[in-house]
């Protein structure tokens, strides 16, 4: 499994955040998999077009669809608690690797990009 590094962006109502990570991509199912500054493990399938992110407190998956309302799943683990949130996908661009993802989450507005470096 290539050993790649990636810069992320994730622009939100308040602010934007960018970071640049090492990732492992995993080729047979096309998905990267990296982990944040706070311990979060982060893996985006792209050919499913499904974010997952996991860390002690909470897990979250989103799944994707150009021009489509989703479920959004967030779990609070210490609570044993799941939410479902409504996700609508805007637009995806992706080309190879990259992708990037406008949608709109409970009534606001992100733009989740990821990019090999």
């Amino acid at each position: 499994m290539p050993r790649i590094t990636i810069k992320v962006t994730l622009t939100t109502p308040e602010k934007t955040i960018k970071d640049t990570y090492n990732a492992i991509f995993h080729p047979e199912e096309n998905s990267i998999v990296y982990k944040d500054q706070d311990n979060t493990t982060t893996k985006i399938n792209l050919n499913e077009k499904k974010l997952r992110r996991e860390n002690e407190e909470l897990f979250m998956e989103y799944l994707f669809d150009e021009n489509k309302k989703t479920k959004g799943i967030v779990t609070v683990k210490t609570l044993k608690k799941t939410l479902e949130l409504s996700l609508n996908t805007k637009k995806i661009n992706q080309e190879n690797q990259n992708i990037e993802i406008n949608y709109i989450l409970e009534n606001d507005e992100y733009k989740y990009k990821l990019e090999v470096i």
